[in-house]
């Protein structure tokens, strides 16, 4: 299994998640891509107005003090593994789509 590319160790599993949980998890996700939209159609609402809004990779380019490429994400195995079986879980569930075997 690996996660962005690491390899986890092969006695690491993740433990499976309630569906109570992943129901919680996904209504969260669909009320924040929700809240996004409304974001967004406010922003161009905004910018049909004559308003010059920046975009977001125009904001991060000031804010950044270099012109390195982003590093690549990282994982702290021993950190994962310390954490209790539902926080690793959820960790688990967020990822899947980082996680492939």
């Amino acid at each position: 299994m690996k996660i962005y590319n690491i390899e986890m160790p092969p006695d690491f599993n993740f433990p499976d998640l309630d569906s109570d949980t992943r129901a919680a998890i996904d209504a969260l996700h669909a009320a924040m891509l929700r809240d996004k939209a409304e974001a967004d159609a406010l922003v161009e609402r905004r910018r049909a107005e004559g308003y010059v809004i920046p975009t977001h990779e125009e904001t991060i380019a000031r804010m950044r003090c270099d012109n390195r490429p982003l590093r690549p994400p990282a994982l702290n195995v021993a950190a994962l593994r310390e954490l209790p079986p539902r926080m690793q879980a959820i960790f688990a569930y967020l990822y899947r789509h980082d996680i492939t075997y």
